[in-house]
């Protein structure tokens, strides 16, 4: 299934759902690893109710590892649910659903993320912030200078954290987002990453570490 085709058909399963909500007619809801078992013997509207079930928590994940929304996002995205569809023959309900499907999106945001690096290393290039334009690197310099006499809005300061976490090396920043905005376990964490209890906590303890030090600077303007 091509990438155009596969977007075409997810559209138009999207609207029939949005059709058949109109008309007071809602599926019975099944359990990820039954729609997997349907998606693998070509059923589309299973595979639509998986989307819809979790195309949040997979954009969400893509957007924060990639530094924003925006097209590059959602083509990772799609490319991610797309590598469902066509491993859905191969999938074994021995875990969570969503503990393999992280898997995939790390996999994917991996290599899109070193496929960037390599550009940026070719061409100098560094992430830049979609909604200001400047770039993170450019965010970071001197944030207590920047932020002396400053105090710090609750949006403020949740900016200023997503600039410190996209600074954090990617395995660091992985385990955050699993950790505090999936509120996955850190055994399931463990399994996603392919990594031991000890060295997903030891990240974890290591990324805490370098957040408090990135937001020194704001947290002392902000109080």
């Amino acid at each position: 299934m091509g990438r155009l085709n596969f977007a075409g058909r997810v559209t138009r399963a999207l609207q029939e759902q949005e059709n058949a909500e109109l008309f007071g007619f809602m599926p019975e809801a099944m359990s990820d690893g039954d729609l997997m078992a349907r998606v693998a013997s070509g059923d589309e509207e299973a595979f639509r109710q998986l989307i819809e079930r979790h195309q949040d928590r997979v954009y969400g994940t893509v957007a924060r590892m990639m530094g924003g929304a925006g097209p590059e996002a959602e083509e990772a995205a799609q490319d991610i649910f797309l590598r469902v569809w066509r491993s859905a023959g191969t999938y074994r309900p021995e875990g969570r659903f969503v503990t393999w499907l992280m898997t995939v999106v790390r996999n994917q945001i991996f290599t899109r993320t070193g496929q960037r690096k390599r550009r940026r290393d070719i061409d100098g290039e560094d992430v830049v912030d979609p909604e200001s334009g400047e770039s993170f690197m450019e965010k970071q310099a001197d944030p207590q200078v920047r932020m002396a006499s400053e105090v710090l809005s609750g949006k403020e300061l949740e900016k200023a954290v997503e600039v410190a976490c996209a600074e954090l090396p990617e395995n660091q920043r992985l385990v955050v987002h699993l950790r505090q905005y999936e509120g996955l376990e850190f055994e399931e964490i463990g399994k996603i990453t392919g990594m031991s209890l000890t060295a997903v906590k030891a990240l974890m303890f290591r990324a805490r570490e370098a957040l408090k030090k990135k937001l020194s600077g704001y947290l002392t303007a902000s109080k």
